[in-house]
């Protein structure tokens, strides 16, 4: 007995064209018309009246792949894709276990969050720099970026959200220089993230710096003044009131003082390690009586930690956050309403150029390479430190500092 024959379906074949496509009626039940231009490449119309190119192809059994939507994937379009698709075939490739792969890859690859962006900064960028740059990049990125953007998708940060967060910080804030730094350190993360494929632009490129950001900042501190800050260092709590008073009265850098060690001082001697100083090289300072008498009042609460001026709440870890103490001496009655702990040190070095102090003594005192007039020269062959000459200097400023607390005229 023989077995029946199966029937192959009759496919409707026809040149189409785009006329004939859009003036197709909808049919009672779904129907697929075949081009006879492109084997396999057929328009398949719903009884909705929804239109799709489709491509039927034989791999181990009969499948069909969606081209796309008709208009938004032309006639033209669909022909050179269903080429494309006979080509893969005959060369023994599966299009839709290819479509499926891509599916699947598509759902593992998640986007890379700008915090991971930030770690990645950090961990390979980070680690060419010297010790304080690092640690200063490290404090922007933690307490500015990470707050606004650590959660978002590195891709899809937006110039207007950059501008928000930068535009706070200078104009509400009243902070353009910091502003800037932010934005410079964000350029810094996205430059980085290009060079290493993570991104593929960089939203702040066209996002301008504040020009009053950049502007020199020349205010000290008048005899009045001074004398209302101290008694205001005097009611904050320790060590931040003997770290302002050793800001005033050694003229040195903030990050430099608050890492003071017990043993980077030496016989009346405070050496800054080249690691913290920003020269780059050790830096001694001759430490006047008044400093050395606020030092030693410390022994007692600080003497087990490794650090002159201890954090009162990590272990064996410098005082690092003053922001507190730094708003009640602004917002109090008898405050100065713009004070600056940097501007101790610009205080410190206008009284001493007012005592005669030589502008070459006060830039070695200031580890300012050029009001010292240092140059590579100098760098290299000068080896005379003025230490006798620093010593006298900050002596004079002290005893001076001293009259002025005492309103001695």
């Amino acid at each position: 007995m023989l077995s029946p024959k199966i029937k192959t379906p009759v496919m409707p074949k026809r040149n189409l064209t785009d006329p004939f496509i859009r003036s197709f009626p909808n049919p009672a039940k779904r129907k697929e018309i075949y081009d006879q231009v492109v084997p396999g490449l057929a328009i398949r119309i719903t009884p909705t009246g929804h239109k799709s190119f489709v491509y039927r192809y034989r791999f181990g059994q009969v499948k069909r792949y969606t081209i796309g939507k008709y208009p938004a994937i032309s006639l033209a379009k669909a022909r050179e894709h269903a080429k494309e698709l006979s080509y893969h075939v005959s060369n023994g490739i599966d299009p839709m276990n290819e479509k499926k792969k891509k599916k699947e890859e598509e759902k593992v690859i998640t986007p890379v969050m700008f915090q991971e962006l930030a770690d990645a900064f950090k961990m390979i960028h980070l680690l060419s720099l010297r010790e304080k740059t690092r640690s200063e990049h490290t404090r922007i990125i933690d307490n500015e970026l990470i707050p606004a953007f650590g959660g978002r998708p590195a891709k899809d940060l937006t110039k207007k959200a950059i501008i928000a967060v930068l535009d706070k910080k200078a104009i509400s804030e009243g902070k353009p220089t910091m502003a800037n730094r932010i934005r410079t350190r964000l350029h810094s993360i996205y430059e980085f993230g290009i060079s290493r494929g993570i991104v593929e632009s960089n939203p702040v490129s066209s996002i301008s710096s504040y020009a009053e950001g950049e502007n020199k900042r020349d205010r000290y501190y008048t005899e009045l003044e001074l004398r209302k800050l101290w008694s205001l260092f005097e009611q904050q709590k320790e060590p931040v009131q003997s770290v302002l008073k050793i800001l005033l009265l050694c003229a040195q850098r903030s990050t430099e003082t608050r890492h003071m060690r017990w043993t980077d001082i030496q016989d009346g001697i405070w050496t800054i390690p080249a690691s913290l100083s920003k020269s780059n090289r050790a830096h001694e300072v001759p430490l006047p009586d008044l400093a050395i008498e606020i030092i030693e009042s410390l022994r007692s609460l600080n003497g087990q930690s490794d650090y002159v001026f201890a954090s009162p709440k990590l272990e064996n870890q410098p005082i690092e956050g003053m922001q507190r103490s730094i708003r009640k001496i602004k917002m109090h009655d008898e405050g100065v309403a713009d004070f600056r702990p940097h501007d101790l040190r610009r205080t410190a070095a206008t009284y001493m150029a007012k005592l005669k102090v030589d502008r070459t003594v006060l830039g070695k005192l200031l580890n300012h390479k050029g009001l010292a007039g240092d140059s590579q020269v100098t760098a290299i062959y000068d080896r005379h430190e003025y230490l006798d000459e620093k010593r006298v200097a900050l002596q004079k400023w002290s005893d001076e500092l001293k009259r002025i607390l005492s309103n001695v005229q």
